[in-house]
């Protein structure tokens, strides 16, 4: 069998409407998206749609997702609390500060790195310590808790990036990471309509087996991981609108459902959230 193999062909349908190939890697267990060597990666991010970066809402679809982040920080906030021994924490690819905000309510350190610079404005308006790369903060400075919130699958690099968190990430700190997961029961739905693909701003397409080589020769090992249910129902709303279909939020609603109930027998749902340590031989950094 080949290592790797074109899928489809996929629409970007937030900003340019350009399509790119998705190409699975059988050796890696992930997909990824075929980008032009020198394409200027910020222009697909110049939406005032883009979830991460939304400030405002439009419709009853954004209230319903302001609604359900509002309960998602509160999952993510118990969920590190389970995990994690201090109060330390780096939340990589902030987006426009709302997690980043909750966390510092809860009196913990956090410092947030947003490379986009609108989204990093806002951040800062919100009173958020944050900064453009890990590179501005000190190489002293070191964490209990690192996050990134379906942010891996947008680094061009991610090994490098992983293994640059790694050295900042304390003896018995924890890594927790959300993507999107190619296997789950939606993706296999709506294929190249799948609204997680992204592209061109997702490079990446994990399945677990891929997210799991990726951190080992980053040098971690994977302790947990948890479902994102009610992302199955807002990216099969997403999937249904870009396909124009008609009733998108209510036929969304039941594809996510039905990925969801398959999930719970497979694990494989719509999105995961994975905790990772330090794999044992890289402590003695």
């Amino acid at each position: 069998m080949k290592t790797t193999q074109q899928l489809f062909t996929a629409k970007d349908h937030l900003v340019s409407k350009d399509r790119f190939k998705v190409i699975w890697n059988n050796d890696k267990h992930w997909a990824q998206t075929e980008i032009p060597l020198g394409t200027d990666m910020s222009k697909y991010y110049k939406s005032d749609d883009y979830a991460s970066h939304k400030n405002k809402e439009k419709s009853l679809a954004d209230l319903i997702y302001i609604f359900i982040q509002r309960i998602m920080l509160y999952f993510k906030m118990t969920l590190i609390k389970r995990h994690s021994l201090g109060k330390k924490l780096l939340d990589y690819g902030a987006g426009i500060g709302n997690f980043a905000r909750y966390m510092s309510k809860d009196k913990y350190k956090v410092i947030a790195i947003e490379p986009n610079p609108t989204a990093r404005n806002i951040a800062i308006s919100k009173g958020i310590n944050v900064v453009s790369c890990l590179k501005k903060i000190p190489a002293t400075e070191s964490f209990n808790i690192i996050t990134l919130w379906h942010v891996l699958e947008h680094i061009s690099r991610p090994k490098k990036i992983l293994e640059e968190l790694r050295s900042r990430l304390e003896k018995n700190g924890k890594l927790i990471i959300a993507v999107p997961n190619f296997n789950s029961f939606d993706s296999q739905y709506y294929q190249a309509h799948w609204a997680a693909l992204d592209v061109p701003r997702h490079f990446w397409h994990f399945t677990t087996p891929g997210i799991q080589i990726l951190m080992k020769e980053s040098g971690f090992v994977m302790s947990e991981k948890y479902p994102l249910w009610f992302d199955a129902i807002y990216i099969a709303y997403l999937s249904e609108k870009y396909l124009g279909n008609n009733c998108p939020l209510l036929r969304g609603s039941f594809i996510g459902l039905i990925s969801n109930i398959k999930a719970s027998f497979s694990g494989e749902y719509s999105s995961l959230i994975y905790v990772f340590e330090k794999e044992s031989s890289f402590l003695e950094d």
